[in-house]
């Protein structure tokens, strides 16, 4: 029955297993509201050069690995049929053909009575195939976010990590025992540790009365061993607890930066270089959690067993180094709120004058242009002077507080040492317990030395924790937990809605009533220096929401479908095209399925890339620096052309392709690349060039952001000549000739 249900899976996956198994992938995550294209997971199929590959894997295993590479904070699990709430949609690998060796996939989407599987063809068919086939297969249950699909189980609600903070206890939460291993660890070194106390104890009080050195060198051995005991435990510990730290780097670093790149593009903050220094302090914060999880799960608590040995040992004496704990510990917490004044404000200096190098490493084109290094400078050398004083003023707090800790470890000393003198003079101490209580109590009190320095940690990851915070609660163009819309098919109708939409409160704002892109329609847009058109593309783009209103991509609201699908069928070519540092077949195929050489090549023939790629002995292999520095802006422009032509969207949004062009290029792409558009993909172009207007039928106006003319090309054009000023008179061109001559 499977035959007949599915054959064209079959014979997709008898041609290219690898593109089958991809394709049911993708429309697995489409179902949970994730538009990851085909060739997404693909490209994850290219393992690491010490991994394993992946074809050396079971199709299950593969299935598996496929989806973790692309969805980090997803999950995989087998599970039997019937499905259990939570299990569906899932992907059912059925038994091997005995033929060819190759296995049927579906895409489940539930249980019908009687048992029966509710499927999805590879070609978007429904299927039902029966409970006794559906048993023989293996199913997966592949979840995109595993958080999400748990609380939606459970119906507790979305309890996944929001804030900065959040993330750091569940990443720590979920190393838990690695940090238990090394408090035991810590518990270890210090249990051994008693033994050189006891050891010195048992010299003084037995050995040295009877000089009995047969016992000696058995209590030596006995330490020794202790001691290297010590030594190895020290290094374990360090091992795990750099496992740790190693593991939650990976994980929220990626974190912090997939977010920095979902932070939706009208909500993101203005300052790059400020922007890139919040991101990479979540290193301080990551350092503080861990120290103050060692200290508080092993440290402290054994500072107060030491204690606790030494009454066992001198009694009342112990009340000594037992009344120094609260003092240091109130030593090193009165400089908290010192500290925390100097900390946040070094934070924001520190933040700043991030900003500033970036800023001025970026433009430093146009810094030199116009003669303004001194000015860059002396903003350099105020920030620097400021963070220097702060800097200063930190490391006196931190350096008196520690001072001061390590000042009533000394009284305690001198304390003890006192104390203990009385208690051998009252019989109830030796002079070796003594000893050992003196060198416990520097056990006891060597913690308590880490505070002052913990709290200056704490300050300063306090405010970077804000900084991280506020760049979390940034929203971003999806959430995870939620479900957006991923249409099987984008027919190319653009819709805007009662828009309105400014950058700033003094900009002038965009108004578009109804404005309407129909399927295959060539518009051209026009309009004078910041009348709004670049605005509207952006718009029209999805990836700028619409301060008011709504934007409509085939009557579905752009804010409802997942941003993936989205951009695969809405290509956007800005004015400035930004490259990236690497060679030039990176940019071309930059987030494409790895077109072939022969594709790019191809494609540049259709914009005049051809020709730089000649020009140049690496060819595709041309070395881009960041920004695309090396490349003029017309050549970039032809890279953003190109890498448009390779990804063949079905909308194409341009927003002065040609401006940094010489008339004959400019003719040529507009021969190569709007001449052979499809006829049914939609073209949107910004221009303010005349010659290019012949290639469209249909021309909007734009003056002072509202929508002022909209109609067919000539129609449009004739109005625009009715309305434009009548030429000045020839006496008045004379006289203003003249005038010319005469002041030159």
């Amino acid at each position: 029955m499977t035959q007949h249900l599915d054959g064209q899976a079959q014979a997709d996956s008898a041609e290219a297993p690898g593109a089958t198994l991809s394709r049911a992938l993708s429309r697995l995550a489409a179902l949970q509201g994730q538009a990851v294209p085909s060739h997404r997971f693909a490209a994850a199929a290219s393992p690491a050069p010490d991994a394993q590959p992946l074809s050396a894997l079971s199709l299950a295993s593969r299935a598996g690995a496929l989806w973790m590479a692309c969805f980090p904070a997803g999950g995989v699990r087998e599970f039997a049929w019937p499905p259990a709430p939570g299990d569906t949609p899932a992907l059912w690998i059925g038994p091997a053909d005995p033929h060819g060796g190759q296995h049927t996939l579906h895409v489940v989407q539930g249980a019908l009575s009687g048992g029966v599987m509710c499927c999805i063809g590879l070609q978007g068919e429904a299927l039902e195939i029966p409970d006794a086939e559906a048993r023989q297969g293996r199913l997966l249950a592949l979840q995109a976010d595993l958080q999400a699909v748990n609380q939606r189980t459970a119906g507790t609600g979305d309890g996944r990590p929001r804030s900065a903070g959040d993330w750091f206890r569940h990443a720590i939460a979920r190393r838990r025992m690695l940090f238990i291993d090394g408090a035991v660890a810590t518990l270890t070194i210090n249990a051994v540790a008693l033994a050189s106390s006891f050891y010195s104890m048992q010299v003084y009080d037995r050995v040295v009365p009877t000089m009995g050195y047969a016992t000696l060198w058995v209590m030596t051995l006995g330490v020794l061993l202790a001691i290297g005991l010590e030594l190895g435990m020290r290094h374990l510990r360090a091992r795990l607890i750099e496992r740790a730290c190693k593991a939650i780097d990976e994980e929220l670093s990626t974190v912090f930066f997939s977010h920095a790149l979902a932070i939706r593009m009208d909500q993101r903050p203005h300052t790059v270089g400020t922007f890139a220094a919040q991101i990479r302090q979540f290193e301080l914060v990551r350092n503080f959690l861990t120290a103050s999880t060692m200290f508080v799960l092993a440290d402290a608590p054994f500072a107060l067993a030491f204690i606790a040995v030494m009454a066992l040992i001198a009694g009342p004496v112990a009340l000594v180094p037992l009344a120094m704990v609260p003092l240091s510990i109130l030593a090193g917490l009165m400089f908290i709120k010192p500290l925390a004044r100097r900390a946040k404000a070094h934070m924001a200096e520190s933040n700043q004058k991030n900003g500033l190098l970036v800023e001025a490493i970026d433009g430093i084109e146009s810094v030199k242009a116009a003669s303004g290094e001194w000015r860059m400078l002396a903003r350099w050398q105020a920030l620097t002077q400021v963070l220097a004083d702060d800097e200063t003023a930190i490391k006196d707090l931190s350096s008196l507080a520690t001072n001061l800790t390590q000042t009533l470890q000394q009284l305690g000393y001198v304390g003890l040492v006192a104390a203990g003198v009385y208690a051998i003079g009252a019989g109830t101490l030796t002079v070796g317990g003594l000893i050992a209580c003196t060198l416990i109590s520097g056990r006891a009190l060597g913690p308590l030395a880490q505070i002052p320095s913990l709290v200056v940690q704490w300050q300063h990851a306090r405010y970077a924790l804000q900084g991280l915070d506020q760049i979390m609660r940034l929203p971003a163009d999806s959430d995870p937990a939620e479900r957006r819309i991923v249409p099987d098919h984008c027919q190319g109708h653009l819709r805007l809605q009662a828009v309105r939409h400014a950058w700033s409160p003094d900009t002038p704002a965009l108004h578009v009533g109804s404005l309407v892109v129909r399927p295959g329609e060539r518009v051209a847009v026009l309009g004078a220096i910041g009348s709004g058109k670049s605005t509207l593309l952006k718009l029209m783009s999805g990836l700028y929401r619409p301060a008011e209103g709504r934007a409509f991509l085939d009557d579905v609201d752009m804010s409802s479908l997942a941003p993936g699908f989205v951009r695969e069928h809405i290509g956007y070519l800005p004015q400035d095209v930004r490259l990236f540092q690497g060679t030039l077949r990176d940019n071309l195929t930059l987030g494409l399925p790895a077109p072939t050489d022969g594709q790019i090549l191809a494609a540049a023939r259709l914009t005049g890339l051809d020709r730089v790629i000649a020009a140049h002995p690496r060819g595709l292999g041309l070395p881009i620096s960041e920004g695309g520095r090396g490349l003029s802006g017309g050549q970039r422009q032809l890279a953003g052309l190109t890498r448009l032509v390779l990804a063949r969207p079905r909308i194409m949004l341009l927003d002065e392709p040609t401006a940094a062009m010489d008339p004959q290029l400019e003719e040529f792409i507009a021969e190569g690349l709007f001449g052979r558009c499809p006829p049914d993909a939609t073209l949107v172009v910004v221009t303010h060039k005349p010659a290019l207007l012949r290639h469209f039928s249909r021309i909007v106006v734009i003056d002072q952001g509202r929508v002022v003319a909209d109609g067919p090309r000539d129609e449009v054009l004739r109005r625009l000549r009715q309305l434009a000023p009548p030429p000045p008179p020839p006496a008045a061109m004379a006289a203003v000739h003249s005038t010319e001559v005469i002041h030159s």
